[in-house]
Parts: C-alpha cells; structure tokens; sequence
C-alpha cells in the first residue's frame, strides 16, 4: 500500500504511544522501520482505550486498500 495517511502530531502519538497488540513493538517505535508505519491494531488499540476520536479512526480507515488488523498505516507529514 502506498498510500500515506497525514495525521494529526498529537493522534498519531496517541497510537504509538501504547505497545502494538499485534506484534509486540514497544511505544513509541515504529512497528515497521522502512517506510515507518504501524499496524492498524495499534490505532484500534488507542481508539479502545478511548485516546483517538471516531472521527480520526474514519479518516484512518477512509484512507486504506485493505482493512485489517496487520495493514500498515504508513507515517504521513508530521
């Protein structure tokens, strides 16, 4: 996917800043280096514990091909 989704400075911390449920990537590291992005679990995951609003996680899920909970949201303009 080659899509890049911009995001909001303070949102995108908000998801990295808890541990990736899918695959165990500490805060506040990428869970995929080259081009830097996370899963789609870590955005559910912040959304859940109520740190993302609904109308972020629309833009989110608006933006990407595949929806599941591996697909990467790839780092947009910071």
């Amino acid at each position: 996917m080659a899509t890049t989704i911009p995001r909001p400075p303070a949102a995108a911390q908000s998801a990295r800043d808890r541990k990736c449920p899918l695959c165990g990537r500490r805060p506040h590291r990428p869970c995929q280096r080259k081009p830097q992005g996370d899963h789609l679990a870590r955005y559910l995951d912040a959304y859940t514990a109520g740190k993302l609003t609904r109308a972020y996680m629309a833009m989110v899920l608006g933006e990407l091909v595949v929806i599941h909970h591996g697909a990467m949201v790839r780092d947009g303009a910071r």
